[in-house]
């Protein structure tokens, strides 16, 4: 889901009266700039210096007189939702230049969460908040001005709805949905708080909510059926329906010739089509178009970036980039992009800035903090000789391995007990549409081998060592490509499985394709076929492959031991952290029958469960556990098999098949 483009329908009546009210104070402050910074103290004496604010993703300053019901009724509707959303990120401060006891009287009275600040030291001049209350600012990350309103009444709508856009910028749909329904209980016939409410419908994946709420807004005139219309081309675009949302979009620029929505929606067919330079066009055009919200020209300033990205012009890439952020300050996804521009350069602290730009927008965010997790570690290795020789050493090893074809084993004098699970990633390949997250194929495989390595139950190749192994032998793609040089290079990492994979991108998301291959020969072991949803659900959509993952090769490959003693209710095992146990795992205590023949047919019946083991603690090659359920006594050398009934009646199957 294309969230950035979700901003579209916010209406053009909004944006006139947030320039009227804007005008007031353009002589001190202008959209983009950095604020005055200050500091405060509520009526106990704490202090709050606006300083501190400069990581966080929204500030916002509320000027108010707490007699004056038009003054406080917009602060009213921000109190309840602060209580409604205490993790949201939204910090609101009200200041005003009251005194000390009309503010006791309002904090008794309202038992609001925010801090009322009174203003001793000339803060409302700085914000020209003097003479028209309320002034509201909106402040964004790194203390820059995004809006500025003052005034009440229909202007504490144009705020509030003002504030539900920026929400659904934040990716947060459901702070959105609230202010929006509370724009609409107060005036039924507000077009924009239906236009927030259908965007936020879309970002939660309800497509089918969305498109009833921009039907009805297309049936009325003027400015609701342009952007009812266009609320029904994405929402066409994002079912697949690709004539149909191509109408839409034309029927909007006929209508509206100077909003962008068109152009992209229009870029983004056509790069589909391989068509990249009629996409590029349709890019370029929308960046020039200056109707509408904003945040349309931000997406055509982001896909135009990817495509010059695309063709190795990263310097031009990233001053796209940057026209993007500076339109939209919560556009992760360019600011992440531009991150991994100079990943390409090699320019890691360069690239780790950017992360934590990203970051601050939204922690949140698994791609970013993999990504900044990387970069960071980058920096670490670069810094310290001993880890760069580790590193050439561990992948030399594996070079001359490969060279000579020598390839040890360990004899297998005990065929039972496992071995651990060891697996390397290659690149997961992207193709498809020019989604607005550069790499997403490579942040897939990041975030992977960083969650299935951190499982304990495998054991994951540094990235590091495969990349500089490719490397040293000037492997291309058409030569990983052979399943006989796959299995070599396997056999060389002394690896037993192989993940590689594809990514699709759809107007709907990603469609992923996994492939567990056997180290030995190449052959298919598991495959996992995953459908992502779009938006706000990302990190449940990684959870669940990740899992799936996990589970696939835990079925394949479970893990076995052996009973070396027993103390009482305790038993020792011959496997431990080396082996893929961690605390937490379960064994079967199994005893297995003899083959049964009958009428000429044999048969092996299934093992009988005796006990089942709960490991305690786990050493690096034993690890101990407490019996339950025991049917009969548990000797040494009995068998252990590891227990995935719970892992596998507890993974889910959504779009996994």
């Amino acid at each position: 889901m294309k969230v950035h483009r979700f901003l579209a329908g916010l209406s053009i009546a909004v944006i006139f009266v947030v320039g009227f009210a804007w005008t007031n104070a353009l002589g001190a402050l202008k959209t983009g700039s950095a604020v005055p910074v200050f500091t405060l103290k509520d009526v106990n004496g704490k202090a709050y210096p606006l300083s501190g604010n400069q990581t966080k993703p929204m500030t916002i300053l509320y000027f108010f007189d707490p007699d004056s019901r038009p003054s406080i009724e917009g602060l009213l509707s921000l109190d309840q939702l602060v209580k409604q959303y205490r993790d949201a990120d939204l910090t609101v401060w009200a200041i005003t230049r009251s005194s000390k006891q009309k503010v006791d009287a309002f904090n008794q009275k309202t038992q609001a969460l925010f801090p009322v600040l009174l203003d001793s030291a000339g803060v409302s001049a700085m914000y020209d908040a003097q003479r028209v209350l309320p002034t509201v600012c909106i402040i964004g990350p790194e203390l820059k001005m995004l809006d500025y309103f003052q005034g009440g009444g229909k202007t504490t709508q144009v705020m509030l709805v003002r504030l539900a856009e920026r929400n659904l910028q934040r990716k947060r749909p459901e702070i959105a949905r609230a202010i929006g329904e509370t724009v609409e209980k107060q005036d039924p016939g507000n077009a924009q708080a239906r236009v927030v409410k259908g965007y936020a419908a879309m970002q939660e994946g309800k497509l089918d909510e969305a498109e009833q709420t921009f039907y009805k807004l297309s049936k009325e005139k003027g400015e609701s059926a342009v952007l009812g219309k266009e609320g029904l081309a994405q929402v066409y675009e994002e079912k697949g329906q690709t004539a149909k949302s191509i109408e839409m979009a034309e029927q909007v620029a006929a209508k509206a010739q100077d909003r962008p929505l068109a152009h992209v929606i229009k870029g983004d067919q056509l790069y589909r089509q391989n068509k990249k330079e009629a996409a590029e066009s349709e890019y370029r055009q929308g960046t020039q178009k200056q109707g509408g919200p904003p945040f349309q020209r931000a997406v055509a300033f982001n896909q135009l970036g990817r495509l010059y990205a695309q063709r190795g012009d990263l310097a031009k890439s990233r001053e796209l980039y940057d026209q993007a952020v500076s339109i939209d300050p919560y556009f992760i996804e360019a600011t992440s992009n531009k991150g991994l521009t100079y990943e390409q350069e090699g320019r890691w602290d360069k690239a780790l800035e950017a992360y934590r730009q990203a970051e601050a927008i939204d922690k949140r965010d698994p791609f970013v903090r993999a990504l900044s997790e990387n970069a960071l570690r980058m920096l670490m290795i670069q810094k310290d000789e001993m880890k760069k020789r580790e590193l050439e050493v561990a992948v030399k090893k594996v070079v001359e391995r490969y060279r000579q074809n020598r390839f040890e084993t360990e004899p297998v004098d005990d065929p039972w007990t496992s071995r651990s699970t060891r697996l390397f990633f290659f690149d997961i390949s992207e193709s498809g549409g020019l989604s607005q997250r550069a790499g997403f194929g490579g942040l897939l495989k990041a975030y992977l081998e960083r969650q299935l390595g951190g499982s304990g139950r495998i054991l994951v190749v540094d990235n590091l060592i495969v990349k500089g192994v490719i490397d040293a032998l000037e492997l291309d793609k058409d030569a990983l490509a052979d399943n006989e040089i796959l299995t070599r290079l396997s056999k060389a990492f002394q690896a037993s499985l192989i993940v590689k994979g594809s990514v699709f991108q759809m107007p709907s998301g990603p469609l992923c394709n996994l492939k567990i291959l056997s180290a030995q020969d190449g052959s298919a072991v598991e495959g996992i076929d995953y459908q992502f949803n779009a938006g706000i659900h990302m990190q449940q959509d990684l959870n669940q492959i990740n899992r799936s993952l996990l589970v696939r090769i835990m079925e394949k490959y479970p893990l076995q031991a052996f009973v070396v003693e027993v103390t009482g209710n305790q038993v020792l095992l011959n496997l431990g952290t080396l082996q893929g146990v961690v605390e937490g795992t379960i064994f079967n205590v199994v005893e297995e029958k003899a083959p049964v023949t009958y009428k000429g047919k044999t048969f092996v019946p299934e093992p009988a469960m005796i006990a089942k083991v709960h490991v305690v603690r786990a050493d690096s090659d034993f690890s101990y556990g407490h019996i339950k359920d025991q049917r009969r006594p548990i000797k040494a050398d009995d068998k252990l098999r590891e227990d995935l009934t719970s892992l596998l009646s507890a993974a889910p199957n959504s779009r996994v098949w």
